[in-house]
């Protein structure tokens, strides 16, 4: 049985939010939309990466972040807040 605790996110203290959901310049460069990302995964990545280091794994359900620290990262990249859904978007099939 897998381990409830890595299924969502656990509350998130002030200092957390900052010194977690600030992307490094690395982080910002890894996810940089010249490689063909859109800003929803942008921002998906930019989440997933800033807990990383936070919780030392991404739960499962990275639809349930905190909405801050989404809203944080989306800031700081100049993105909307309101684009995440916390799911991959759905590609259009080639023809």
């Amino acid at each position: 049985m897998r381990c409830p605790r890595r299924c969502s996110f656990p509350e998130i203290s002030a200092d957390e939010l900052i010194r977690s959901f600030t992307p490094t310049a690395a982080d910002v460069a890894f996810v940089d939309p010249g490689k063909g990302r859109g800003p929803v995964d942008r921002l998906g990545m930019l989440v997933q990466l800033c807990t990383l280091p936070w919780l030392g794994f991404v739960p499962d359900d990275v639809g349930s972040a905190p909405p801050p620290a989404v809203a944080r990262v989306a800031e700081r990249r100049g993105l909307i807040a309101s684009i995440w859904s916390g799911r991959p978007p759905r590609r259009a099939a080639r023809r």
